[in-house]
């Protein structure tokens, strides 16, 4: 079983959305696949039930903190595990981080964001983890976007080199229970694109990570 928490002490970064797309694309690969949803405002429950409450990905619920969600997982036979952690409540992101795989830090490409991705970031660091930061929101082509990029790469902090761009099929997403590139029907399927794309760089970062997650 792998656990992957998508982690930042901000909101509205793009947590729950990156969660459920990526849930969803792992289920195609015929993978049984848990999402957490550690956030009291419930989004990705909300969202998991307009989409008709399927079995894979399926929500669990019940845990206080991602190490008790993991336990009670653990003999069930999942091959992946999200987690959508909630903004601020710091102890619970550490947690979710500290029992994670890998921590999927996304951010968007302003300075406010970058300095409260610190935190995550110091969090992974400090525990092991491996960790992988993520643009979300913004466009590969905006000054705004490489100098975050490149600020991130100077302090030695991994970056996907995919960036989720800014996209209505994003944002219609979450209130249809359905992922962006589910919604994205254009000929390009850019969403579908970037969601395999960040998905292959996620296994990839696992690959060649040397920690042992204590069961």
């Amino acid at each position: 079983m792998r656990v992957i928490s998508i982690a930042n002490t901000k909101g509205g970064v793009g947590k729950t959305t990156l969660a459920s797309a990526l849930a969803v694309r792992a289920a195609r690969e015929s993978k049984r696949v848990a999402m957490v949803d550690l956030d009291p405002q419930g989004s990705l429950a909300d969202w998991w039930k307009r989409r008709g409450g399927t079995d894979n990905p399926r929500i669990f619920r019940g845990a206080d903190t991602a190490s008790d969600a993991i336990e009670a997982l653990t003999l069930d036979g999942w091959d992946w595990v999200f987690i959508d952690t909630p903004p601020a409540f710091v102890a619970t992101i550490e947690d979710a981080i500290q029992s994670a795989d890998l921590a999927l830090i996304p951010f968007k490409a302003s300075a406010l964001d970058l300095i409260a991705s610190e935190d995550a970031v110091v969090m992974a660091r400090e525990t092991g983890v491996q960790h992988l930061c993520v643009i979300n929101d913004a466009e590969p082509r905006w000054k705004t976007t490489r100098a975050a990029r490149d600020y991130l790469l100077a302090a030695a902090v991994p970056v996907a080199n995919t960036v989720i761009s800014h996209r209505q099929a994003y944002l219609a997403a979450m209130t249809s229970g359905r992922t962006g590139p589910e919604i994205d029907k254009s000929k390009e399927r850019h969403a579908e694109a970037e969601i395999s794309a960040l998905w292959n760089e996620i296994k990839a970062a696992l690959r060649k990570s040397k920690r042992v997650r204590a069961a």
